[in-house]
């Protein structure tokens, strides 16, 4: 039904790509820190939606547990991991919730904030 999956070791590659950029643009004000991180990501080739190819890059490989309804999967915000697409036979749901937590005098990152519609690849 679509699970999450996780590539292996990915905690270590996060850490070492969050450290890198925040050296990098240590100078821009939040929102554009936020802003160039999340263009980087992707125009950087950091994270991609080939996962063959992110697995190869990074010599390592994805991930996935045999998930049943009410488990609770909690991870690293520097896990790279992605979620594949959901096929059920009975046209059943994966409902998930990604829930983020920040300090309150920090600028909300309004990738979060915004209303998801149809499209949108859920």
């Amino acid at each position: 039904m679509g699970g999450v999956i996780y590539l292996e070791h990915s905690d270590t590659v996060g850490r070492q790509m969050e450290a890198e950029f925040s050296v990098k643009n240590a100078n821009l004000p939040p929102e554009e820190r936020i802003n160039a991180y999340n263009r980087n990501m992707r125009e950087g080739g950091w994270i991609s939606t080939n996962l063959v190819e992110m697995a190869d890059r990074f010599k390592s490989r994805w991930l996935i547990a045999d998930y049943d309804a009410g488990d609770l999967v909690i991870h690293s915000p520097y896990m790279i991991h992605a979620a594949t697409q959901n096929h059920d036979p009975m046209n059943r749901i994966r409902l998930s919730t990604d829930i983020r937590y920040q300090r309150t005098d920090d600028s909300i990152d309004q990738r979060w904030a915004k209303n998801w519609v149809p499209g949108d690849n859920l």
